[in-house]
């Protein structure tokens, strides 16, 4: 057991009331829209803030967006101590603007994954306690996924020892991890847009990606070259990890799950 705190840093920026799913919502931000009853926002919150491994809170948003933020997160323990910083123009400068040195260690989520818990985030954090890497994320493997939701539309990354899904978790475990971000300036979502890796990476990542020829540990510790920064994947044994609220379906997907697990 261990008594070591992470930062938490929510990337909760959004395209503001231009937002399908703010629209539908009849709200000003897509991560204020209530999912089974309750924003958003303050589900992805919660789920850091009751992990039990958080000693500090980061949101970065918009900063017309910061004071209705601050009151949908008001009734969370410790919500006066949370600090916001403004988003930057994609997610790359925006977590550079927020992680600060001194914050780390660091995980990183987004104010879209409605699905998260304390206990899925916790599961993270003791994970990252034995990682030695400067920097993680982490991933769900795709038979898990399928086997409770064989009809979800995920993208996965194909490697020689399987498919994965991203949960939107990262970390920074080291000073040197924080440049990495640079990676997410394209906007990332690689495994939608593998392209973007060209941009990222180069073409020979991009060729050994679609070639899937290599472990997902080995393709990592290919890129971790071309960062100048060690990564490793830390594996989620949560199915609805990589599950954000990005699109209607989603939304409905999510409410119908949220639903069940209160009805358990």
């Amino acid at each position: 057991m261990t008594d070591r705190r992470y930062t938490a840093l929510v990337l909760a920026a959004s395209r503001g009331n231009l937002d399908p799913l703010a629209q539908a919502g009849g709200v000003s931000h897509k991560t204020f829209i209530d999912v089974a009853g309750v924003p958003m926002l303050e589900r992805v919150v919660r789920s850091v803030v009751e992990s039990g491994r958080i000693g500090r809170v980061v949101i970065s948003i918009e900063e017309d967006s910061a004071d209705e933020a601050k009151r949908i997160l008001s009734g969370i323990d410790g919500a006066a101590e949370f600090i916001f910083v403004r988003s930057r123009d994609n997610i790359g400068t925006s977590v550079i603007a927020a992680a600060d040195p001194a914050w780390l260690p660091m995980i990183i989520t987004t104010g879209d994954n409605a699905l998260h818990t304390a206990e899925l985030v916790r599961n993270f954090c003791d994970s990252l306690d034995r990682v030695t890497a400067d920097a993680a994320l982490g991933v769900t493997r795709a038979e898990l996924i399928l086997e409770k939701y064989p009809d979800g539309q995920r993208a996965f990354h194909r490697f020689a020892d399987g498919a994965f899904s991203s949960c939107n978790l990262y970390a920074f475990l080291s000073a040197a991890a924080i440049g990495g971000a640079r990676i997410f300036n394209s906007g990332g979502q690689f495994g939608k847009k593998p392209k973007r890796l060209i941009g990222a990476f180069g073409l020979l990542a991009f060729l050994l990606y679609k070639s899937r020829l290599a472990k997902l540990e080995t393709f990592l510790r290919f890129l971790s070259r071309g960062l100048g920064i060690t990564v490793a994947p830390v594996y989620i044994p949560f199915a609805e990890g990589p599950i954000d609220v990005d699109r209607m379906q989603d939304w409905k997907l999510a409410e119908e799950i949220i639903a069940r697990r209160e009805a358990a």
